[in-house]
């Protein structure tokens, strides 16, 4: 077997596998969406509309985004549907899009559609699930990378950085609720 066909199958292989699948998730709740359900989770002691304040307040926002990732909203206030938020990531690679907020449960859950870029097409979901004192947040990305080169970048390093980086606004999250109570 030559050089060229082991490289394919190994691009093949990491195209449709991926390099990361610890964050995959598959349940019957995401069946009207299309793509990999990529989600991660947070206990934070709080209640859900002080969780839910501080994902919706550009100025709350701002402290709990990682470093290099910028997030505005494009729509004045107040937050809910039609809302345009803008997301600018500036670390190793540069990476944007814009998402419109489709529905707001106050409290409970956030829904927002991927209008341009990299997620084009794709879904966010914030949930507040209330358990006690604290509170179950849930993010999740339901997102269908179209083409080859966008298929390789998601599998190769754009799923990780993802993971990382919402691993980080998550904990930073659960750091600044908490620490205002």
């Amino acid at each position: 077997m030559n050089i060229h066909k082991i490289f394919y199958l190994f691009l093949i292989f990491f195209l449709f596998w991926g390099c990361s699948a610890q964050y995959r998730v598959n349940s019957e709740k995401y069946t009207p969406y299309q793509g990999e359900v990529n989600q991660h989770a947070r206990l934070i002691m709080a209640f859900p509309d002080k969780i839910f304040k501080a994902i919706t307040s550009a100025d709350e926002l701002e402290k709990i985004c990682p470093g290099g990732t910028l997030v505005s909203f494009e729509t004045p206030p107040p937050y809910g549907p039609g809302t345009i938020v803008k997301t600018r990531i500036e670390h190793i690679f540069k990476l944007g899009w814009e998402s419109r907020v489709e529905e707001v449960v106050q409290g409970k859950k956030i829904r927002l559609k991927f209008i341009s870029g990299f997620f084009n097409g794709g879904v966010e979901l914030w949930e507040f699930e209330s358990r006690g004192l604290y509170t179950m947040t849930t993010h999740t990305i339901i997102v269908e990378p179209h083409g080859i080169i966008k298929k390789l970048a998601w599998n190769l390093k754009v799923r990780r950085k993802h993971n990382k980086m919402v691993e980080i606004f998550l904990d930073n999250l659960k750091s600044q609720v908490e620490a205002s109570l």
